[in-house]
């Protein structure tokens, strides 16, 4: 099964680069399918309210099979990219 990770970011956030970025490497390497959610929008804001998230930026690991079930998450932090390829069996 296939995992997708949704990253939940805002736009006043000073630790949000860092996990877009992290976001934007893992994507360039298509390993896994990544989301990019802004809560400053209402989009993105009504996404993380189904994952109740409180804090960015906030990364969720998730099945890419419609459940939206959250496997493993980080919040208010961005983990190393070698972190999220191990949650994923790379």
């Amino acid at each position: 099964m296939e995992n997708k990770l949704k990253i939940f970011t805002k736009n006043d956030c000073p630790k949000c680069p860092l996990a877009k970025a992290l976001g934007e490497e893992l994507k360039k390497e298509g390993k896994i399918k990544v989301e990019f959610y802004n809560v400053d929008q209402a989009e993105g804001l009504a996404e993380a309210q189904f994952y109740s998230i409180l804090a960015t930026p906030t990364l969720v690991l998730c099945p890419d099979d419609g459940e939206e079930a959250e496997i493993k998450s980080w919040r208010g932090e961005t983990p190393g990219i070698e972190t999220i390829k191990t949650e994923i069996g790379l």
